[in-house]
Formats: C-alpha cells, sequence, structure tokens
C-alpha cells in the first residue's frame, strides 16, 4: 500500500468535519482521480495524505482517523522520518510553485540537489532528460514568468518527477488550461506512467480524464468518497448529484 485514510474525519477548529469518516486506498500501478463539488475537501485530503496538513486532537471530534504513507503512520512518526517518506512522492500543486528567480533548469534540480548527494553535472543530465520528456526543450533557462501556464505546469511536473517518486500526487493539473493544452498535459501524464510505472492521484472536474489515463473516479460528496469507478459508469449513474457532476465536467470541456 503506498497510501491509505483509514476512518478519517478532518475539519478545522469549531468547524464542521469537510471529511466525515472517509477511508482511501491507493496501490502500486493504481491511477484513482479525486472529483466532487469545489471547496469540499479534496485538496485538503491530498495536503493531509503526505503531511502538508497535521491535525491538531481537540474535544470536539472534528479530527480523527488515521493517514499511512508507505505503511507508516505520518500523524505519529517524527517529522524528520515524514520529510524521508516524501522522497518517494511528487506533488504538483495547483499554482505549480515554482521558484520565481531560479530558471526552469534549476527548478526541476532542486529536489535532487536537496535530497541527494549526486554531483552536479549528474543532476543536470537527469534534469535536462525530464525537460525532454516534458517538452520544454528550449525553455530551460527561462524562469517561470516567461513560460506560458501551460508550460509552468508542466516544469512542475517534471520537478515532481526527478526524484522518480513512487506515487505522484496532482492537484488540478489540467486548471486554467485551454482544450489543447489540457490534452498535452494529460498525454504526457499517461506517458509518464508508461515511462515509470508511477501511481497516480489526482485531484480534477475533469472527470474524463479518467477514461483518458485509464483510471478510476471516486467522487467526495458530503464528505465521503463514493466506491470508485469508471466514467462510463458515472454518465449512466442514477444518482442526480452524479449525473449534475459529469454534466458540469462536460460542459467545460465542451462548452
Amino acid at each position: 500500500m503506498l497510501t491509505e485514510a483509514c476512518g478519517l474525519r478532518f475539519g478545522f477548529q469549531q468547524e464542521e468535519a469537510i471529511l466525515d469518516g472517509l477511508d482511501l486506498e491507493v496501490r502500486r500501478g493504481d491511477v484513482r482521480i479525486l472529483g466532487g463539488e469545489s471547496g469540499k475537501g479534496k485538496s485538503t485530503l491530498m495536503r493531509l495524505l503526505i503531511g502538508l496538513e497535521k491535525p491538531l486532537p481537540d474535544e470536539t471530534g472534528s479530527v480523527s482517523g488515521q493517514v499511512f504513507l508507505f505503511g507508516e503512520d505520518i500523524w505519529e512518526v517524527p517529522r524528520l522520518r515524514v520529510r524521508e517518506l516524501r522522497k518517494r512522492i511528487g506533488f504538483v500543486f495547483q499554482n505549480n510553485a515554482l521558484v520565481s528567480n531560479m530558471s526552469v533548469l534549476d527548478n526541476i534540480a532542486v529536489p535532487m540537489r536537496y535530497h541527494t548527494d549526486l554531483p552536479d553535472d549528474e543532476i543536470l543530465r537527469s534534469a535536462r532528460r525530464w525537460i525532454d520528456n516534458l517538452l520544454l526543450t528550449g525553455h530551460e533557462d527561462k524562469r517561470p514568468a516567461h513560460l506560458s501556464l501551460g508550460m509552468q505546469r508542466r516544469a512542475a511536473m517534471a520537478r515532481a518527477m526527478a526524484m522518480s517518486p513512487e506515487l505522484v500526487f496532482l492537484d488540478e493539473p489540467t486548471a486554467g488550461l485551454d482544450a489543447k493544452n489540457s490534452e498535452i498535459m494529460l498525454s504526457l501524464i499517461g506517458n509518464l506512467r508508461a515511462l515509470s510505472n508511477v501511481a497516480i492521484l489526482m485531484v480534477t472536474h475533469d472527470l474524463a480524464s479518467a477514461h483518458f489515463l485509464g483510471g478510476r473516479i471516486h467522487l467526495l460528496l458530503d464528505g465521503r468518497l463514493r466506491p470508485a469507478r469508471t466514467y462510463e459508469d458515472l454518465v449512466q449513474s442514477p444518482d442526480p448529484r452524479e449525473r449534475e457532476l459529469v454534466r458540469d465536467d462536460q460542459e467545460t470541456r465542451f462548452g
């Protein structure tokens, strides 16, 4: 098991829990898509799964359950151990989180420089390989502000892959992209999965991407995850809320 949430209940301070008894498992080779209404906890769940959001126990019962990363309870192990476990994952934030005063090449090299003892020439060779893989050749010396949003997202993806992760978390990788760049991004994600057999957990409103990537969709509704299904299953769902999410997705894709 790469990551697992067991009976996860989470809320911010005295607010009503946004995750309410949630269970999730991601195994090697999985492609899991998290869909659902905006602002209902999908990105929070991803942050909890890698320890970027760590709940504080309180007396309201708004926090309970366990989260495991590579079999270890990341709310119980020392912070240094959590950092070690994170070396085995990649994360692409919706805002890309690139370092503004660094070139694309140096942004991609950051995790290798920080987490390995590799000589710099080897690090740069590896970074350039990911630049080629993510269709950024010729842009490696540019700073993020001089790139299109699609290129920034691809640079963030290259950085996430630099440490050869076993599991990659993607937070809305096609958000803000036009149809052409969305297709390019999904194609690249599919290629990376085929190249490295990395498992993927992706938050997205683009539910049809599950069909493109061969993944299965969990809808987060009322704080709980619905069972994993294909996009085709959701299109034919008897549940009006599920059909509405699919209809919203289709309207976004096709106008």
